[in-house]
């Protein structure tokens, strides 16, 4: 989970705020959207993928996303920008 603020830099501190916060706290730090961020799989059923290359790692993450279809699509992250 992360948090980037309006210049585009990780803020762990609004990540922290958002946890710690019920009712209408939780409500103005929803403000900051949390993002779930999924880069790079180290196991897949029961396999090390550790020494696969990099690009076989991000199709085999892919295909997990694909084959459960989750309905969030691929978002670039500010450093992908």
């Amino acid at each position: 989970m992360v948090v980037w603020d309006a210049a585009g830099r990780l803020a762990f501190e609004r990540l922290q705020n958002r946890f710690a916060r019920r009712g209408a706290g939780a409500a103005r730090a929803a403000e900051w959207p949390a993002h779930f961020v999924a880069f790079d799989p180290l196991r897949l059923s029961e396999t090390d993928t550790t020494g696969w290359p990099s690009r076989r790692r991000r199709a085999a993450l892919e295909s997990v996303f694909a084959a459960r279809r989750l309905s969030a699509p691929p978002v670039p992250t500010p450093n992908d920008r």
